[in-house]
């Protein structure tokens, strides 16, 4: 079987009942951690500029616009809120190729609203998204290094699967869903940095939810569209030999379990948090301070020395992409936080003159893994004489390092905070943790619409 068949089978077999408990709540997990972080991320510019766009086109107003104070259409709200959802580079990755899954769960909330859909199958949804859109990047585990970002290219194909699932369609009409978002994938890595970067998640929870309407309406694509001649597979990769195994075993073994969710402590690159443990735990262990040092050495793989790029930070986001200035914040401030991002936080001349002591170096040593290892060796001098170094492999909020169920709760509350009343948050916590028993996901999406800006406080 071909790899678009064999996910649409695997979509339309897809039942509730037969999930592992685990995967069930791995996915309310990423549920909450992404409703939070979209929160927080809905007063940024990108996601602004965004929701401006869906409250001028007046569409009906059917789903929610999350932090925004309004309802729009599916479509603008998917769109919306993807792009609330990425804009502070603080939502959960996967073990490969960043957050790949980042579009489906604002896909399905503004779909699911739009339906009067029940948590269970919101949830069923989820999984046939994730599984898909992870299956794929395992497939392509020899092929990482490329100009893409897959929470738009990938991801499009999950979060149309997701809504295919949700609306409740038959095998040949998924297969249609897959192609027509084939079409529809894009996201460069050149814009990391920039606000294109969540624009990229927008536009895949977007296509997610406008393919499978287009498919549930007859509209066609090609049936093979990941591994045609010319297709996904050979115009976005080319040259790579896709490996069958992850995809042969879609509905026998669950990345929910197997490799599950890497959430972030920090709302900045992913390849950058193995470094900032190191130097909070330095710090925390030896005391040290800015004056105390000499030197900090960062020796990375090169697939993080060609994404983290930027030597002096200009503004707020390409701060989360600037290693200088992300480990002289945390050595400073003992802790990374949404505060640490603004455009006046990076022109702090204390920070960046420890900055220039930082030097960050490709080590054809480090290799990252498909198990989710991002290596990095980082060596503090002090001017005393005294040095410190430390190899990490994995970072907080990895499987092998987890966060726990308080501190994931913590970081929901801090991001929510930023949008709505405290009130709102219990009661969305508590929507959450029993988001299975939900007739109607309306009433949860109703408390994300906000209630005006709150001021927001650190965790």
């Amino acid at each position: 079987m071909d790899a678009t068949a064999r996910i649409a089978r695997f979509v339309v077999e897809t039942h509730y009942d037969e999930i592992p408990p685990q995967a069930v709540a791995t996915a309310k997990t990423a549920v909450l951690d992404c409703l939070g972080v979209a929160l927080a991320g809905s007063k940024e510019a990108s996601a602004k500029a965004c929701a401006d766009i869906a409250r001028q086109e007046g569409a009906r107003e059917e789903a929610t616009v999350f932090g925004q104070g309004f309802k729009s259409s599916a479509l603008h709200a998917a769109f919306a809120n993807g792009t609330a959802a990425h804009a502070l580079d603080f939502d959960h990755s996967f073990t490969l190729m960043g957050q790949p899954t980042a579009p489906i769960i604002p896909a399905l909330f503004s779909l699911g609203e739009a339906m009067g859909a029940s948590g269970r199958h919101l949830i069923e949804a989820y999984v046939a998204g994730f599984e898909t859109t992870t299956k794929l990047v395992l497939s392509l585990r020899d092929r990482t290094e490329d100009g893409w970002h897959p929470p738009s290219t990938l991801g499009s194909f999950g979060a149309g699967v997701a809504c295919a699932k949700l609306l409740r369609l038959d095998l040949s009409q998924i297969e249609m869903t897959l192609g027509i978002a084939a079409s529809m994938a894009s996201g460069l890595v050149c814009n990391f940095g920039t606000m294109s970067k969540p624009l990229h998640v927008g536009l895949g929870a977007r296509n997610g939810v406008l393919a499978a309407k287009l498919a549930q309406s007859g509209f066609t694509a090609n049936a093979q569209a990941i591994e045609a001649k010319v297709g996904f597979y050979e115009v976005f990769y080319p040259g790579a030999k896709p490996d069958d195994r992850p995809l042969e075993e879609l509905g026998r073994s669950y990345e929910l379990i197997d490799n599950g969710l890497r959430i972030k402590p920090y709302p900045c690159g992913g390849l950058t948090h193995p470094a900032i443990d190191a130097v909070l735990e330095f710090r925390a262990q030896h005391g040290i301070t800015a004056d105390m040092v000499e030197s900090i050495d960062v020796a990375v793989a090169k697939h993080t020395f060609d994404r983290i790029i930027f030597r002096v930070p200009q503004n707020g986001l390409q701060g989360k992409f600037c290693m200088p200035y992300l480990l002289s914040r945390a050595l400073i401030d003992g802790k990374l936080f949404l505060d640490a991002f603004t455009d006046a936080a990076v022109r702090d001349q204390n920070v960046l003159r420890l900055a220039e002591r930082v030097q960050m170096r490709p080590d054809a040593s480090l290799k990252p893994t498909a198990s989710g290892s991002r290596p990095c060796k980082v060596t503090i001098r002090l001017r005393s004489g005294e040095s410190y170094s430390r190899q990490v492999d994995y970072a907080k909020g990895s499987r092998e390092f987890p966060m726990t169920p308080d501190e994931l709760k913590e970081k929901f509350t801090a991001c929510a905070r930023q949008s709505i009343s405290d009130s709102s948050i219990r009661r969305a916590l508590e929507y959450v943790e029993h988001l299975e028993a939900m007739e109607d996901v309306g009433s949860l999406c109703q408390l994300l619409m906000g209630e005006g800006q709150v001021s927001g406080r650190s965790y």
